[in-house]
């Protein structure tokens, strides 16, 4: 069979020795498929374009096509927007890089990411201060009795200031007792910046696939734990992106 010269969109790397063609489309609804050496395999499609703008559709194609092998393979992630001129560069670069990326992919098998964020819930934070906070509550009576909007100002500003500390509080508390139990069912953990004020931890966890459940249970505990004073998200089962150490695109 002649070799595909068209340009080459990577999504990931598995292990499949025998040539696939998947019920799916990527990146410009091309068919997805797989060029292998050895047992290392690039999942790739075909485009003309040397260059994919990461706008919303392509990004999510991306994303699709990584979600789906996800759930059958291990995996070796691809970031966004990388491309090779032809299935002759695909084979040379598995081949020049074929123990580093076999390496790479015996410490990651068997392994998943998932992304926990926990935000605080600002009703609750209210609800706690107006409870617990003498100051918090005569600043509001003051406020409520305030004739002049610069002085009311003012005193928001001091009210704001409170809620600032009870979150930076709350943070303290609940992210990091948070990120030290789940980190107990994890492999690694890798803290992400937040994403949002209101974000208090932003985690990404190395977990073996088959204790998944166990740590879908445990975030599920935690959050009837804190009876809704933070609120939690649960990303995955997800490629190992924060984990993998290789960088393709430099050893290319």
């Amino acid at each position: 069979m002649l070799p595909n010269d068209q340009h080459k969109y990577l999504y990931g790397i598995i292990a499949e020795p025998q040539p696939q063609r998947f019920n799916m489309v990527g990146i410009e609804e091309a068919e997805v498929y797989t060029i292998t050496f050895r047992e290392l395999t690039a999942v790739v499609s075909d485009t003309n374009l040397i260059e994919i703008d990461p706008v919303r559709k392509n990004v999510l194609a991306h994303t699709r096509v990584q979600d789906e092998l996800i759930k059958k393979y291990d995996m070796l992630p691809m970031g966004f927007g990388m491309i090779t001129d032809n299935e002759e560069e695909i084979l040379k670069l598995l081949e020049r890089n074929y123990q580093i990326l076999r390496d790479e992919f015996l410490r990651l098998a068997g392994k998943i990411e998932i992304e926990i964020k926990l935000f605080w819930n600002q009703a609750a934070i209210l609800q706690a201060l107006e409870s617990e906070s003498q100051e918090f509550n005569r600043l509001k009576e003051k406020i409520s009795h305030e004739s002049s909007p610069v002085k009311a100002q003012n005193l928001l500003v001091e009210v704001g200031k409170i809620i600032e500390r009870t979150a930076e509080e709350w943070k303290v508390k609940y992210a990091e007792e948070v990120r030290s139990i789940l980190q107990n069912l994890a492999i690694d953990v890798v803290l992400n910046d937040p994403s949002g004020v209101e974000n208090i931890l932003n985690a990404s966890f190395l977990v073996e696939r088959s204790r998944e459940g166990e740590f879908n249970n445990k975030v599920h505990e935690l959050d009837i734990a804190y009876q809704n004073k933070v609120n939690f998200k649960y990303i995955g089962p997800l490629p190992p992106y924060n984990f993998v150490r290789v960088k393709l695109e430099l050893l290319c």
